[in-house]
């Protein structure tokens, strides 16, 4: 017999559809690195909620689920760099991040996200990562970014697109081995459709995104 509470989590994890942002921190760490982040997005608007439903053809502005699982691994160097792999609701991508500055004040880079076409949608980001430390194992994290979502339906006819304006921000707090960081973010959306030549859209709309990630990583040197 199945217990409620294991079975509502892996109903939500089973149906997770997209994180809009992943906050992270701008330190680079040399060798390999796991994150697992959930979140939560409230009130995206008709139009962009369609994207992210199981059986919707109207009235989709509901709250999205999303679960972000991400392997990466980390060089050092002059500039730091980050390559990896990861997995955003049922989205593939590759995932490259450059730390241009490795002052242990105020760390940042850039970094980006390449969706793989491995279903009919696929979803792209550009971000920015800056850390504010402030002592005792915590960080200030603000990760500014453009995402992208695009493609049509299995069926080739409802092909639509969402872009969204992210300004993430998130604590990240533990030690070296291992942190938590919970975040919130702001999503500027705008979203619009084509279904079976019906225009829907574009719809603008601002919403928010809560977040909490866990992740895995070496010490510090």
């Amino acid at each position: 017999m199945i217990r409620p509470l294991p079975y509502a989590a892996l109903v939500l994890v089973s149906a997770a559809c997209t994180t809009f942002s992943t906050i992270r921190s701008a330190e680079v760490r040399p060798g390999p690195g796991l994150t697992v982040q959930a979140a939560m997005a409230w009130s995206p608007g008709d139009a962009a909620g369609w994207f992210w439903s199981l059986e919707c053809e109207s009235h989709c502005d509901h709250a999205i689920a999303g679960m972000d699982f991400a392997l990466a691994f980390g060089s050092a160097g002059a500039l730091p760099l980050a390559l990896g792999f990861g997995l955003n609701g049922t989205n593939p991508y590759l995932d490259g991040y450059l730390q241009l500055s490795t002052s242990r004040k105020l760390p940042f880079g850039v970094g980006a996200r390449l969706g793989l076409p491995f279903e009919s949608w696929t979803e792209h980001q550009v971000y920015g990562r800056l850390d504010v430390p402030l002592g005792r194992g915590m960080r200030l994290l603000w990760n500014p970014g453009v995402f992208y979502h695009t493609g049509t339906s299995p069926n080739g006819q409802n092909p639509g697109s969402f872009l969204g304006l992210v300004q993430g921000v998130g604590m990240e707090m533990g030690d070296d081995g291992m942190t938590i960081t919970p975040g919130l973010t702001l999503v500027l959306g705008r979203a619009e459709r084509n279904s079976y030549g019906d225009q829907i859209g574009p719809e603008q709309r601002p919403f928010l995104s809560t977040s909490v990630a866990i992740a895995f990583k070496r010490k510090r040197q």
